[in-house]
């Protein structure tokens, strides 16, 4: 979710009593695996999309399972990392 400034290491808190519409970031559940992707919802279709362009979206078909878990509503970075000893 690099164009969305979230990074490998932050730390997210998910909230799963707002409501899941078009164009949050959420917590989604895929075959199994967690993964946090930008949500759309048109015409009946949904799909995921990453905030990096390397990855192409997930679009649902009728039937298909995915469960939203959650939407991100916060984003907690560690900004001074400890240094290692010399």
């Amino acid at each position: 979710m690099i164009d969305a400034r979230i990074f490998d290491g932050d730390r997210l808190i998910v909230d799963r009593s707002v409501e899941a519409v078009h164009g949050r970031i959420v917590l989604a559940c895929v075959d199994d695996e967690f993964t946090v992707k930008r949500l759309y919802k048109r015409a009946g279709v949904v799909r995921l999309h990453a905030a990096n362009p390397a990855y192409l979206p997930i679009t649902f078909a009728e039937g298909q399972e995915m469960s939203v878990w959650g939407v991100v509503t916060w984003n907690l970075r560690q900004l001074l990392h400890p240094r290692k000893p010399r």
